[in-house]
């Protein structure tokens, strides 16, 4: 519990906002809206401009964009952190592939009786199954947790969270997602990098990076 609050001690630039996040989340969806109008209030605020920025942002939570920052990480031969990396992107491709296929939760598209409600964009393939949680959310909050516990300059830990609320947003933007599939799908991903990276911390796991070093050296 000590080492678990001081992480979150040196790291409040991401987490005061993130639990911000997660409480303020909460009170919309008990309190406020129901799960139809939570979605068309944030999907039907849309506008021509924003529906070629979402497009591109949607890419951040991408699994590729996550390959992109364990291959920099390889790149720069910082091992025991690609081992850990590589570890959160596999507990979060289980975790969320599994409830995915569990719930089986219809998308926007396939919810609701009249699509007409629904504003899509029309360059980009809308799913219809296997909508909670999201899996793009998800893996945007692992990275920019990731990203925000191993910087060393922890007020950049304000720009992740916001990077990984943006990439939450554009999943309900673009109608590939429910709100509480990408409140969920945050939660998932950001305890996920806590978890793992308290675990490579405090327990000085060496076998992993060794493995991945003695690959390198078979390859170099």
């Amino acid at each position: 519990m000590k080492t678990l609050i001081t992480l979150f001690g040196k790291n409040l630039w991401f987490f005061i906002p993130f639990l911000l996040w997660v409480v303020t989340g909460a009170v919309l969806q008990i309190f406020f809206f129901t799960h139809e109008e939570l979605f068309l209030a944030i999907n039907q605020a849309h506008a021509p401009w924003a529906d070629v920025l979402m497009t591109g942002v949607t890419y951040i939570g991408d699994g590729i964009t996550f390959g992109i920052m364990l291959a920099i990480i390889l790149m720069l031969r910082k091992i025991r952190l690609f081992c850990n990396a590589a570890a959160i992107l596999i507990l979060v491709t289980i975790v969320v592939q599994t409830a995915k296929h569990f719930f089986n939760a219809p998308r926007p598209m396939h919810y609701f009786s009249d699509p007409s409600l629904i504003h899509t964009v029309k360059w980009v393939t809308v799913h219809g199954s296997c909508s909670f949680p999201s899996g793009h959310t998800t893996t945007a909050f692992a990275m920019f947790c990731f990203l925000a516990l191993i910087s060393k300059n922890k007020i950049a830990g304000a720009l992740f969270m916001f990077m990984g609320l943006i990439a939450a947003w554009s999943r309900i933007y673009l109608a590939q997602h429910f709100f509480i599939d990408v409140y969920v799908g945050s939660i998932i991903g950001t305890l996920s990098s806590v978890f793992i990276y308290m675990l490579f911390e405090q327990r000085k796991i060496n076998s992993s990076p060794e493995i991945c070093q003695e690959a390198m050296v078979g390859l170099s």
